[in-house]
């Protein structure tokens, strides 16, 4: 999502934190953050742009398949694998550090709300280009979540094999490439960037813990402005905005913010996809036996996700159906992740060293 306005809220509410903050290490800092990055990058990185690599190729498939024969078990098999590799994209959205492409990543995949408008102006053109700045709001997951889901069946059908077929197989053909290149990146390219990454022990700016921890924070941060605080108007203290909502057409928001929400706590913990429990965050605080105002720093922070994980799992429905329904809860889970933001971007850089380089919070 693209964020407006935002920057003097983030450095004010930082600065406010700050000064009430009295963090210690109790020990010495001798933690090799190379061991947290070697997890990172082979455990959690690779393999999750593998996977959404692969479940982008599925929906392209799937694709195809309707385009040859057009009826509603051909469009719900590729809407079932458009949920599958948008929630694989929440996996992979805190990696915007390495090379170019993976740092535009999130604007090709994810920049929402769509500006439906320009979808509708782009099926009659001829030599699309997507990757232009024309449509930049028009693309990727937001884009195919209104063509393959707005109106009715029959509606969204006849779109699909007619006047948007072109755009859509353009989109998804971006989408595929976009994949495809940054699994390479991490996988089996000889780049010194991902070589180096998973060995550096420095912690300056530019080095990769550094833009593991900074492209981290603020990947929370997208999830506590871009998929609750706008579409629930929490921000500016307005009255909600549902057209702001991630997913809007699929209602598939709820999903893809717990999604987004348990990759979070499984890459702060060092978990991969298989539940196996390596080398994060939590190790370093723990070995630093950093606290906060006394208490534990790292169990604050996994209090936190536990007490997320609990509220979210109350909620229903989309996350506009939530925000309307259950406000109290969805105002709770706000408050949570804006405590969970100053323990990570205050306390725990603080405490391991590394400086907040980004400025705002544009994206996903």
């Amino acid at each position: 999502m693209r964020f407006k306005n935002l920057l003097s809220i983030i450095v004010t509410a930082s600065f406010l934190w700050s000064c009430n903050n009295k963090t210690k290490n109790e020990n010495i800092d001798n933690f090799d953050v190379s061991t947290i990055l070697k997890n990172i990058g082979n455990n959690i990185i690779a393999p999750q742009y593998s996977e959404l690599k692969n479940s982008v190729t599925v929906m392209k498939n799937d694709f195809n398949q309707f385009t040859l024969s057009p009826n509603a078990t051909k469009l719900t098999e590729l809407q079932n694998s458009f949920k599958t590799a948008y929630s694989d994209w929440q996996s992979c959205s805190f990696v915007n550090f390495g090379n170019t492409n993976i740092s535009t990543l999130r604007n090709v995949f994810n920049t929402y709300p769509t500006d439906t408008g320009n979808v509708n102006s782009a099926f009659t053109v001829t030599n699309l280009n997507l990757e232009s700045a024309t449509y930049a709001d028009a693309i990727g997951f937001p884009a195919l979540d209104y063509i393959l889901f707005q109106g009715t069946e029959s509606e969204i059908i006849t779109r699909l094999s007619g006047d948007a077929n072109n755009f859509v197989k353009n989109n998804i053909d971006l989408m595929a490439t976009k994949s495809s290149a940054a699994f390479d990146f991490w996988n089996t390219s000889n780049d010194d960037y991902s070589t180096s990454f998973k060995t550096d022990n420095k912690k300056a700016n530019g080095s990769g813990f550094s833009d593991f921890v900074n492209g981290y924070i603020q990947d929370v941060e997208i999830l506590k402005n871009g998929q609750l605080a706008y579409p629930a108007g929490i921000i500016g203290g307005i009255k909600a905005r549902p057209n702001q909502s991630e997913a809007l057409y699929s209602n598939y928001s709820l999903e893809l913010f717990k999604a987004h929400l348990t990759n979070l706590e499984n890459t702060y913990k060092g978990i991969d996809q298989l539940g196996t429990d390596g080398i994060g965050f939590d190790d370093y605080l723990k070995e630093l036996g950093t606290k906060r105002d006394g208490l534990d720093l790292n169990e604050l922070i996994l209090g936190v996700f536990a007490s997320l994980q609990t509220k979210c799992d109350l909620l229903s429905g989309s996350m506009n159906d939530a925000i309307k329904n259950q406000t109290s809860t969805t105002d709770e889970i706000y408050v949570k992740i804006k405590e969970l933001v100053a323990y990570l971007k205050v306390d725990m850089t603080n405490a391991v060293g590394v400086q907040i380089t980004y400025i705002d919070n544009d994206g996903d």
